[in-house]
């Protein structure tokens, strides 16, 4: 199977790749860009708008594959736990919708497919009836992207409802221990 891209998924892959590189490199190399604290000025000032910057920012994450529990740590450092939660994780769910829409835009399950295709076997009968708890179970892991496992999911077709109750089952979890620990360990 030859998978053949049209010019203008070719534009916006090249444009994701050139921003992904970019981002991560102003992030390897400039870390204090990223650095979420300086926010808490402004989020004392206008709570709720910073909130919603919040919520974009995570919004946002995941199509440049940056890891999402430093900015989790930080919004348990600035804004309210309780609120936290329900903004991580509806900027989660929402960055989920976006990866999954954007993988099959560019079609990346067929090319996958052709490119690995033994691989692809493996991984289709690993979820095989059981795609929500691989995927919570993915989700749960501390030092997994849950970006990654959207992507794959999209690009083998399983349907964005089991991808959005794995993701939020998982991320439910990890987000609650994250608050909950860092809440208790720094007496917030």
């Amino acid at each position: 199977m030859n998978v053949d891209f049209r010019t203008e998924q070719k534009i916006v892959l090249a444009i994701w790749v050139t921003a992904v590189i970019i981002i991560l490199s102003v992030y390897c190399l400039n870390p204090e860009y990223f650095n979420f604290l300086k926010f808490g000025p402004f989020a004392e000032k206008y709570y709720f708008t910073a909130l919603l910057v919040y919520f974009i920012v995570l919004s946002l994450r995941g199509l440049t594959l940056l890891p999402s529990t430093p900015v989790l740590i930080a919004g348990i450092l600035v804004f309210n736990p309780y609120h936290v939660f329900f903004v991580n994780i509806s900027g989660t769910l929402l960055s989920a919708i976006l990866v999954y829409r954007y993988s099959g835009y560019l079609q990346l399950g067929d090319y996958f497919e052709s490119k690995f295709p033994a691989e692809i076997l493996w991984v289709r009968n690993l979820f095989r009836e059981r795609e929500i708890p691989v995927i919570a179970g993915w989700s749960v892991c501390p030092f997994t992207h849950t970006d990654v496992i959207i992507y794959v999911s999209a690009s083998l077709n399983i349907r964005l409802k089991k991808c959005l109750a794995g993701v939020l089952i998982g991320e439910s979890f990890i987000n609650a221990f994250y608050i909950i620990s860092v809440t208790n360990i720094l007496g917030l």
